[in-house]
């Protein structure tokens, strides 16, 4: 099987569809900054990674299976520098490595179209794996940078970390 990229502007509306649900989802939700989407928020989440503009999003593929999703939501071109994020919603190619592989291909994307020379990735200090997964691509921690943000009604500690393309 084969591992690759389908910008969300060229998924059909199923698809996109099937991006909120996913991200909604028990096995996706825990992992995020924010509780529940809502329609309107997805939709205008949708609305800028189409227009590619500041935010850019690709479904992840095994062959024709889609995956999950690896993003910038957010990306200045002036200065460089954007965020990165991915999720798998379908865990059953796990030994195909599909993380690191997207991973991999959107930093490429970030550098050599967008221009991009460094990405953050804002990860909830509870999330060992993704820790974990980061600094294993070589992302960096930065602790002046932690933040916190308020999850399923309880504060939680936001963990920084930046890795230089």
């Amino acid at each position: 099987m084969k591992i690759h990229l389908v910008n969300v502007s060229d998924v059909d509306e199923g698809m996109r569809r099937q991006l909120r649900i996913w991200r909604n989802s028990d096995k996706v939700s825990p992992f995020f900054l924010l509780d529940q989407v809502t329609e309107d928020q997805h939709r205008a989440w949708l609305e800028r990674n189409i227009r590619g503009e500041d935010a850019r999003a690709c479904v992840i593929y095994a062959d024709d299976i889609p995956l999950g999703l690896v993003y910038l939501p957010w990306l200045d071109r002036g200065a460089r520098r954007g965020e990165i994020g991915i999720y798998l919603y379908d865990r059953r190619f796990w030994a195909l490595h599909p993380a690191p592989m997207a991973y991999a291909r959107m930093m490429e994307m970030a550098a050599e179209e967008l221009g991009l020379e460094r990405l953050y990735a804002r990860i909830l200090e509870d999330n060992v794996k993704s820790i974990c997964f980061h600094e294993r691509l070589g992302f960096a921690r930065v602790p002046e940078e932690d933040a916190e943000c308020e999850k399923d009604g309880a504060r939680k500690r936001v963990l920084m970390y930046v890795k230089t393309l």
